[in-house]
């Protein structure tokens, strides 16, 4: 097996895989690298994401910068941009383009990573849209991350996803004239057509 050093330095070399797989590979391990990329771990495999664009980035930080403002409403809230890990069980690690956490389960946070997330938002990338859209979806759902936004900047939508059971149900999708509102954190909206018009301007 190759060790830590050798393992960033391929990542950081090769980012155009999407997977790349390690046997053995530990979550110590896992939680050593360190490098300009966005990596997740899941059951002894690393799968290294493609790196964002201009806009999609733009995006997130915008929705992370609102949540953050959000934080007046809930002191010991705290929001977060990528790259940071959220732990959704043992062995499974993402990176969600932003999560948030309330001020109630402060205790769920460490400097590393928290485990699990009251909101997380992924912004769809074209050459990773079933990623957002299905295999986190699936997963976020199963690990009990009570709301799920999927912004979609092609297609200026939208889709805010709230937890019944195991499984996301779409709480309301939101274009341009629209205000997107949380289900979870009550009185949090976004203007659609702002965002999506500052973001192309800032990109």
């Amino acid at each position: 097996m190759r060790d830590v050093a050798e393992i960033s330095q391929t990542l950081a070399e090769d980012l155009s895989k999407l997977e790349w797989h390690s046997e053995g590979f530990s979550v110590e391990d896992y939680m050593t690298l360190d490098g300009a990329y966005f990596v997740e771990y899941i059951d002894g495999c690393l799968q290294v994401l493609p790196m964002p664009s201009a806009i999609h980035q733009v995006i997130s930080h915008i929705l992370c910068a609102l949540l953050m403002a959000w934080t007046k409403h809930d002191p010991d809230a705290r929001a977060l941009g990528a790259p940071f890990k959220i732990i959704l069980r043992d062995g499974q690690y993402r990176e969600p383009d932003v999560c948030y956490m309330r001020g109630i389960n402060a205790h769920r946070r460490t400097p590393k990573f928290w485990t699990g997330a009251d909101l997380v938002i992924e912004v769809i990338s074209d050459s990773n849209r079933n990623h957002d859209w299905i295999t986190k979806r699936r997963e976020y759902a199963i690990n009990g991350v009570p709301e799920y936004w999927i912004v979609d900047p092609d297609q200026r939508l939208i889709s805010v996803l709230t937890l019944r059971n195991d499984a996301y149900e779409i709480a309301g999708e939101y274009r341009d004239s629209q205000q997107a509102c949380s289900v979870l954190l009550e009185g949090f909206a976004v203007d659609v057509k702002k965002l999506f018009d500052d973001a192309l301007a800032a990109s």
